[in-house]
């Protein structure tokens, strides 16, 4: 038995302070969905584009917190001043973006190169493209004219490829270099993925909201429900990848070292995970929970909840991070929200809300089928696994983390589940 000092301790051990608060991504959520119902019988406006204007609002609602309430750009890891600390040179400007020219040069001639990016699957992103690409012209200038003048250190990355490549100066230390490019590869890979993912989920919402709100009291509702948890996490992706502003404090503070860390999360997504799906790890099988349970009503209905709850749990986990949301970096550490439960509440929810919409042991053609279905769900799970050990050593060189770390240790569902069970 738990002793009442033990008890008191863990009562006065407040979780470490989050990045973003939990409270600030669901009020980012609520302006989306209010922006989405505005918007729902906009005749000028698409699935997609309706999902666009509601990012926008995402963007305009957690970037006023973070600028005028939490003032982030004041905190030490974003690395500047509160006032100009230093006469504007344009010199510089012109460098940095010129730096950054190049980079959008190197990732355009890839997407040039790779036939994956030709077809009419990445449409969604070069309209995305297309829309943001005067914004950028007229920001950027003004960004980095910002920054010049109120970043504490002038050498930063994109200063140093300008002179290794206008100059030949090879930089004394590589890592901010490597650090920007890298953080750049996961955007060019990611932010194309999350754009299309959105664009068709858009459509889904509004086929399944509708079919809902005819039939409110049927499997109609928990179809919307589904997609709709999807486009929650699709929205504050796309935020995300779009959001990596050192003013925002949301800016790369270091990627993934390890080539297994990129091998394991990249193959989760398209162009590989459909190769690796249905050749390799092919755990679907003929039946899913839904016609499963046909004969069940009352278990159906209860087996759709949790899986909508699951859901929502891995809803809420990307929510969590507000505008900071990227694979393979660490951009802030996150303490809030389902993260005050475990480390991977999002990896948790998703693998097991596979297996309860796939049912993989229930096979009509027998045990052995369902056993290889089984495996291969294993095998996702697995997968997953070595993503979270992988992201755990990569952030555990944050201080910040390894604090969290060690909190979740101590108060995580986990840690207070085994201290019941004593």
């Amino acid at each position: 038995m738990t002793s009442s000092i033990d008890t008191l301790a863990h009562v006065d051990d407040p979780a470490p302070h989050s990045a973003t608060p939990f409270t600030v991504g669901l009020a980012g959520m609520a302006a989306c969905l209010l922006t989405l119902w505005l918007v729902r019988d906009s005749t000028a406006l698409d699935g997609a584009a309706r999902s666009t204007v509601a990012c926008l609002a995402i963007i305009a609602t957690v970037a006023a917190y973070e600028l005028f309430v939490a003032r982030v750009y004041l905190r030490p890891s974003a690395g500047l001043a509160r006032r100009g600390i230093r006469t504007l040179s344009i010199a510089r400007v012109a460098m940095r973006l010129t730096a950054l020219a190049c980079v959008y040069a190197g990732i355009g001639t890839i997407y040039w190169l790779l036939p994956e990016y030709h077809g009419a699957f990445y449409k969604p992103f070069w309209s995305l493209i297309a829309t943001l690409a005067p914004y950028e012209a007229v920001a950027a200038p003004l960004y980095f004219a910002w920054m010049d003048t109120h970043q504490r250190e002038i050498d930063d990355a994109y200063l140093l490829l300008a002179r290794l490549l206008l100059r030949g100066e090879r930089p004394s230390n590589w890592r901010p270099l490597r650090e920007m490019l890298a953080g750049w590869m996961v955007k060019a890979f990611f932010l194309p993925l999350m754009t299309v993912y959105l664009s068709t989920n858009a459509a889904q919402l509004d086929t399944s909201l509708s079919a809902a709100l005819n039939a409110p009291f049927s499997l109609a509702t928990f179809r919307f429900m589904y997609d709709l948890s999807f486009a929650m996490d699709l929205m504050f992706g796309t935020v995300g990848y779009l959001c990596t502003l050192r003013i925002l404090d949301s800016h790369v503070r270091s990627a993934e070292p390890t080539a297994l860390g990129w091998l394991v999360a990249l193959i989760c997504y398209q162009p590989f995970w459909s190769l690796i799906s249905s050749q390799y790890i092919r755990y679907e099988g003929s039946v899913f929970w839904d016609n499963w349970l046909m004969s069940m009503p009352v278990l159906r209905i209860m087996w759709g909840a949790a899986i909508v709850a699951l859901l929502l749990c891995y809803a809420c986990a990307t929510i969590s991070f507000g505008l900071r949301f990227s694979n393979l970096t660490n951009r802030g550490i996150i303490t809030s929200g389902p993260y005050r439960l475990t480390k991977h509440p999002a990896y948790i929810a998703k693998n097991l809300s596979y297996w309860m919409v796939s049912v993989p042991f229930v096979e009509p053609l027998g045990w052995r089928a369902a056993l290889s279905h089984c495996a291969a769900l294993v095998a996702v799970n697995l997968i997953y696994f070595v993503r979270a050990r992988t992201e755990e050593r990569h952030l555990m060189s944050d201080p910040d983390y390894r604090a969290y770390a060690e909190w979740i240790d101590r108060n995580g569902l986990f840690a207070r589940m085994a201290r019941a069970l004593r």
